[in-house]
């Protein structure tokens, strides 16, 4: 069972149905809103929040699954030697180490100058470890996980969108509006998400298509979903509004 839809009396408790059905954690799955719940006139006509949950997945190009999973020694050690070789032939002059912390396997780049590696938002980064763990997975159909790092840059961005999270989650709580981040990747949506997942004032979701979307801050109130989402103006917006 791959999808499951399941009602409640909130967006979040039809989620915590719909997780529980499926057996995993929250953040294995991908959630589609399919109703929020209204309260109906004087109790009558209530209607439960409705949402479909399904196992996330990334499909290869025949269309098997392709599972994800720790990454053994030997994983490891390919991709060790993968991005020395990607390093190298940028030109860089850096040191890669592989660590390991549990199931966790990152593969550190040193010695670059800072920024060189990780690019705007993380994004060369990014790029670098994609490469790496479909050119390092064991077959086509299993892809291990190893994370790459560079001058700190995954802890000093984790620290920065829980910074942000607290602080937009704080201005919905005195508003009591819904409020959104920029667009970010699957990774930072769930930094995110996790970061607020404590705080019974609020709650997030995500919004938009394909791989990057906006986390949506919501209030945790009954009133709140049915909210419109407050999307920030970009700068240019600002100017041409200021000129009209």
């Amino acid at each position: 069972m791959d999808s499951v839809e399941a009602e409640g009396s909130s967006i979040d408790d039809a989620i915590a149905r719909a997780v529980a059905r499926l057996g995993v954690t929250r953040d294995r799955v991908a959630v589609e809103i399919l109703a929020n719940a209204t309260r109906g006139l004087f109790g009558f006509g209530r209607k439960p929040a409705r949402v479909r949950a399904t196992l996330r997945r990334r499909s290869d190009t025949d269309g098997t699954p392709v599972v994800a999973g720790p990454a053994s020694d030997a994983v490891l050690e390919r991709a060790r030697v993968v991005l020395s070789e990607i390093v190298r032939l940028t030109g860089v002059v850096a040191s890669v180490d592989a660590v390991r912390d549990g199931d966790v396997a990152t593969l550190v780049i040193g010695g670059a100058p800072s920024g060189v590696l990780v690019g705007r938002y993380g994004q060369t980064l990014d790029a670098l470890e994609y490469l790496v763990n479909r050119i390092a997975s064991d077959t086509a159909h299993h892809a291990a996980r190893v994370v790459v790092d560079a001058d700190g840059y995954r802890a000093r961005r984790r620290a920065d969108l829980e910074r942000q999270a607290r602080q937009l989650a704080a201005r919905v709580r005195a508003a009591g509006k819904p409020l959104s981040l920029n667009p970010l990747p699957p990774r930072e949506r769930r930094i995110v998400h996790l970061a607020l997942q404590g705080d019974a004032a609020v709650t997030t979701r995500s919004t938009g298509a394909g791989y990057v979307r906006r986390v949506v801050i919501v209030p945790a109130s009954p009133g709140g979903a049915g909210l419109q989402t407050r999307v920030p103006r970009s700068a240019a917006q600002r100017k041409h509004k200021r000129r009209g």
